[in-house]
């Protein structure tokens, strides 16, 4: 058995000497009557060409062929020109090397000699394997026919595994079938495999020259394709028990609140570390120890072996202090008392913040539940960006940094129709003039010095069907800004070097963090396509106008901070919440995430205080009292921006990119104010 592998721009033919023993069958024997292509090379010619043709074939090989010319695929000789480095593709291969062996093994034993080949692409039609005799994988070397090609519809045409893996179904496609010359002097076979969730995962195909023989190409490469299937599903649930067993485990040792278990006679089986925190202090065991050491149990004990009840019963702490514990019994399913958990927390008066929230997102929209928010003002902003998901309607994010404007981008692309297809973001800040164009419609092979021999689809068409979200669309140079509403106006885009319009079916969410309106007006922006983009404008509010949300993410991202980093995740104390209340944010979530951050790293037991969070955050509070005079509020004002900036400077290291992300403020701007205050890096 050979392998075709990747060897820098080309491809080399590598002798494979494992072969692994089957644990399984495929087909030996028998087979079907091996048909001929349902269309002859004058047929094919015509409809390619775009004369009318009688065709009399297979509604799914007719199905393909119309996709193929709506997509503007170039039917004439050629090989695959689309192709991904194989470090990108290395979570697929690695799970196929885990599962495939013994089934590609077996394979290869039924059609060796025969002048065919086995070929294994992930979902999109990328080739992950191809393996066979050494004198069909030179043929399919011509095709550039292996690892990290392109083998979807709209690269190469009609064929076993693009049509498999855009229909769902097994395919074969023979001869003149293909969409593309160059494959009519191939026969292939392609059935999809699916995941333990019904989802397409790749794919399984037999491929060779049309005079070998294909009689047991679709039985074999069904069997394969099932037994592919039943071990990806033993690994996925392989992976989620381990999953799930370490999710406990991190859950069970990084609550905050003790748990004990313990057996029918009293005794300590398990504890996690805050109960041992709680009961023997840091880096002492609890696990065997007699539960009656520290509470008074035989009343519970008693009720519990009678199986009276099944609430949770109060314990009597035997060492006095503040704290509180329960007790709940379990048992089977037949009513026999099994274990006991005991549930410890320290008396601590309840925090304002905690007992008086409201309960956020209590009507979740689809696509939006991650955004929190218990404000109005987030509410009815949600609720805008929901209605136009619905429509296939330009819309226009608008707030500043940090407010999430990519958040509710993707929010609208799960909401609405679109959601199974392509989510694509494009920063217009991060390109050159030059490169514009290439970048948002692709280009042609040769279209430039430095271009890809291959030439290469631009981001309008990797969203065809789907959601583009063009974020600082303000940064787009307005001599490019032409190009881009063309392509809105139109539903059409021309690659670089081409010269025939490519259809696209793109909802098109664009973002800014400045006036456009204004930047109109100074002439810096285009009016046309500013009002080709403001079809529906939504004005995402800063954290400063939703104030009521500002303890509720606080408590959020404290929480995800807290199990990131693997220490207890703290109360937030009322002092502490007056403060994140009283700062007017003008980072925005971004600055609050950076100031628990912070404060995370200053924690020094089970409440995070006032004097855990950045110091600047505490004389914004300090100095809350009206200033004597203007001069005065103004000099403040500046003395304050200017000791923020030292300490974000300070926490970050002196990283200006860092420090400029958590203030809110681009690079330029942080420059600028370093050079105003005489602050030196």
């Amino acid at each position: 058995m050979h392998l075709l592998t990747r060897e820098g721009e080309g491809f080399e033919i590598r002798r494979n000497p494992y072969m692994q023993k089957s644990c399984f069958r495929l087909p030996t024997s028998g087979g079907r009557e091996q048909r001929g292509a349902q269309v002859d090379y004058a047929s094919w010619k015509d409809f390619v060409e775009g004369k009318r043709a009688a065709l009399d074939i297979d509604q799914a090989l007719m199905d393909s062929w119309s996709r193929c010319r709506s997509q503007a695929v170039d039917p004439a000789p050629r090989r695959c020109w689309d192709f991904m480095p194989m470090d990108q593709m290395a979570g697929f291969t690695t799970t196929l090397e885990r599962i495939c062996g013994d089934v590609e093994s077996t394979t290869f034993e039924i059609i060796k000699d025969k002048g065919l080949l086995i070929t294994i692409t992930n979902a999109e039609g990328r080739v992950a394997r191809t393996l066979g005799d050494r004198d069909v994988l030179r043929m399919a070397d011509s095709l550039n026919f292996g690892p990290g090609a392109n083998w979807a519809e709209s690269c190469v045409g009609t064929n076993a595994i693009g049509t498999a893996l855009a229909t769902g179904r097994p395919m074969q496609v023979f001869g003149e079938e293909h969409y593309c010359r160059s494959h009519h002097a191939w026969n292939c076979t392609a059935a999809p495999i699916l995941d333990p969730r019904g989802n397409v995962w790749g794919s399984f195909d037999i491929s060779g020259p049309t005079e070998s023989d294909h009689s047991r190409a679709l039985d074999i490469v069904l069997s394969a394709a099932r037994a592919l299937e039943q071990r990806l599903s033993k690994l996925y649930c392989s992976e989620l028990e381990g999953q799930m067993a370490s999710l406990f485990s991190s859950m069970f040792n990084s609550a905050v609140t003790g748990v004990l278990f313990l057996d029918r006679g009293g005794r300590i089986t398990s504890a996690n570390n805050a109960a041992e925190r709680l009961l023997v202090g840091a880096n002492k065991t609890l696990r065997g120890r007699k539960a009656d050491e520290f509470f008074e149990l035989d009343t519970y004990l008693a009720q519990a072996k009678d199986a009276v009840g099944c609430d949770p019963v109060p314990l009597k702490y035997r060492h006095g202090g503040p704290l509180f514990a329960q007790a709940l019994p379990t048992f089977s399913a037949g009513g026999d008392w099994l274990d006991t958990i005991v549930t410890l927390t320290e008396a601590r008066p309840t925090s304002p913040m905690v007992s008086m929230a409201p309960v956020p997102n209590s009507d979740r929209i689809k696509g939006f539940e991650h955004v929190l928010y218990v404000s109005s003002a987030m509410r009815d902003t949600i609720h805008r960006a929901a209605n136009a998901a619905r429509t296939p309607s330009t819309v226009l994010l608008s707030g500043e940094s940090g407010t999430g404007k990519e958040l509710f981008a993707r929010g609208i692309h799960q909401a609405g129709p679109r959601a199974a297809y392509p989510f694509v973001a494009v920063n217009c800040g991060a390109f050159t003039e030059e490169l514009v164009q290439s970048e948002l419609f692709g280009y042609r092979e040769g279209a430039f010095t430095g271009a890809a021999k291959r030439g290469r689809i631009g981001k309008f068409q990797k969203a065809d069907k789907g959601v583009l979200f063009l974020d600082e669309i303000s940064e787009m140079p307005i001599s490019q800004q032409v190009n881009l509403l063309r392509a809105l106006e139109e539903r059409a885009i021309v690659p670089v070097g081409g010269s025939t319009p490519l259809p696209v079916d793109v909802k098109i969410v664009a973002a800014t963090n400045k006036d456009l309106a204004e930047l109109v007006r100074q002439g810096k922006f285009r009016e046309d396509l500013y009002y080709r983009l403001n079809v529906v404008g939504i004005s995402i509010p800063p954290l400063r106008e939703r104030a009521s949300d500002v303890n509720l993410l606080a408590e959020h991202h404290l929480r995800q901070l807290c199990t990131r980093f693997g220490i207890p995740v703290p109360q937030i104390g009322p002092d502490a919440a007056s403060v994140l209340s009283a700062h007017d944010w003008p980072g925005n979530v971004r600055e609050l995430v950076n100031c628990l951050e912070y404060a995370a790293n200053n924690l020094s037991d089970g409440w995070l205080r006032a004097e855990n969070l950045p110091p600047y955050l505490l004389e914004r509070t300090a100095g809350s009292q009206p200033a004597k005079d203007t001069a005065d509020r103004g000099f403040l004002l500046q003395d304050r921006e200017a000791e923020t900036i030292r300490e974000a400077l300070r926490f970050h290291g002196g990283n200006i990119s860092q420090t400029a992300k958590a203030l809110g403020i681009g690079r330029n701007t942080l420059y600028v104010k370093l050079e105003r205050y005489g602050i030196e890096t």
